[in-house]
This record gives structure tokens, C-alpha cells and sequence, in this order.
């Protein structure tokens, strides 16, 4: 089907966020807990960055000792070159970007600082995980970089983002059209129900670069690609209108 005219595509919501969703969890015996994304949390945060120092308990309702947390989302890398990233932590940590496990430093110690190998990243945003266990009373966790530009230093506030939510919303369109979002390594659909199409996202596919295809009753039956990719985020709302249509 040729593609109707007059179509306008914008997002109502931004899905992306300032700051890192921090979860707070508990623990017990000799070990800390491996995988912290296996155990319930006890508070859930948006901190700016990683830079603390705890004297006592980090946060109302959480333990000053036998703590972990877990700090999830992305990192905005300004400009494409070699990257060299440090932690100091006391006790244990251990830090992820892209899936990458870039520093293990998970065992009892004292403020200890470790830095990674070189590391090459292309500008835009990277999925970072940082986990971090103390066993006793006092905690530091502190992450920084050593750029290709600038200083060495704490990694500034402004450079960590995270989504809202785990999906993105459709509006606009009315019962029997659908929403497929289309990229080199991902194709995802749904369908318009109660004046809204849903479709689910994981952090892992974050951020997704893929155009939008509106069709009617069936997927093949297309009435409108963008022209170019969009940035989409878990928790992004997006309005689509058809100039044709009376909504």
C-alpha cells in the first residue's frame, strides 16, 4: 500500500531519565551474593553518580553493614577514543559496560583503587552495571575515567542517564492499526488496544535506533515508514497522527 500523507510522529514523553536506578539489598554469611540482580532489593533509588562514602548506613532503612548495591542504566561517552576506567571501593566491587566485565574487585578490602585496560567505546550511550558489597561499618564507592580529553576524574553527573520504563507507548492511532519498530537487529510489533500499542523492552536492547512502521490490520499492510531511525527509550510516548484520519 502507498504510504498516506500528512503523517506526524512525536514523542509526548521521554523515556530517558537523569541519574542511575540504585537498588539496595541485604546480605548475610561469609560470601556476598554473586548475581544481586537474583535477590530482592530493600530500597530502590536514582542516585546522580558513584561517589560515596558512608560512615554509617547509606541510606533510611538500610544496614550500615551487610550491604550491596547495585547501580544500573548508561553512560553517555562524549567523543570515540580510548577510554581507561578506575574504582575505588571498599569493600567489593565489580563494573559491566556493555556486557563487558571491566573491573573485578570483589573481596574484602580497604579503600583500594583499580583501573581497567584500555578500552575503545564510539560516542553515544553505553549500558554500565556496577555492583558493590561491604561487610562492616564504613563503605566507599567511587567510579571515575581517565579520557581521551580533559582531566582524570570522578565521572560527572551529567553522563549517567537511565530509562523509566520497560516499554514504549503508542498513541494516536485507532482499533485495527499497529506499530512494528524496525531496526538491523530488532523487529518488534503490537497492536492498538484501549487507544494505545505497547510494545515491551528489555535494558539490554537499549537505546534502540530503528525506524517506525504504522500498519493496518496486518503487518505487510503498510501505511507509513519513517523516513529515518528514531532514538527510543523504555518509557518513551509517542504520538502518531494520519493526516487522513479523523482522531
Amino acid at each position: 500500500m502507498k504510504p498516506k500523507a500528512n503523517v506526524i510522529i512525536y514523542k509526548v514523553r521521554n523515556g530517558l531519565r537523569e541519574g542511575l536506578v540504585t537498588r539496595f539489598y541485604t546480605w548475610h554469611g561469609e560470601k556476598p551474593p554473586e548475581d544481586l540482580e537474583s535477590v530482592k532489593p530493600i530500597r530502590e533509588e536514582i542516585h546522580p553518580w558513584i561517589n560515596y562514602v558512608w560512615w554509617d548506613n547509606p541510606a533510611p532503612g538500610v544496614p550500615s553493614e551487610f550491604f550491596a548495591i547495585m547501580w544500573k542504566g548508561f553512560l553517555y561517552i562524549p567523543r570515540t577514543g580510548e577510554y581507561r576506567f578506575y574504582l575505588t571501593s571498599d569493600d567489593g566491587s565489580r563494573l559491566w559496560i556493555d556486557g563487558q566485565l571491566v573491573i573485578d574487585a570483589w573481596k574484602d578490602q580497604p579503600p583500594t583503587t583499580y583501573v581497567s585496560e584500555p578500552l575503545m567505546f564510539e560516542a553515544g550511550y553505553h549500558r554500565i552495571k556496577y555492583y558493590f558489597y561491604n561487610r562492616y561499618a564504613f563503605a566507599e564507592a567511587v567510579l571515575g575515567w581517565i579520557p581521551p580529553f580533559g582531566e582524570p576524574g570522578v565521572i560527572p553527573r551529567e553522563y549517567f542517564k537511565s530509562h523509566i520504563e520497560d516499554s514504549i507507548k503508542f498513541s494516536g492511532l485507532p482499533e485495527g492499526y499497529g506499530v512494528k519498530i524496525v531496526s538491523r537487529d530488532l523487529e518488534k510489533l503490537c497492536m492498538v488496544k484501549d487507544r494505545y500499542c505497547i510494545i515491551p523492552v528489555k535494558w539490554e536492547e537499549l537505546p534502540i535506533y530503528a525506524r517506525i512502521v504504522v500498519f493496518e490490520k496486518e503487518p505487510d499492510n503498510i501505511v507509513h515508514r519513517s523516513p529515518t531511525e528514531l532514538e527510543l527509550w523504555g518509557g518513551d510516548e509517542i504520538k502518531i497522527i494520519l493526516g487522513s484520519l479523523k482522531i
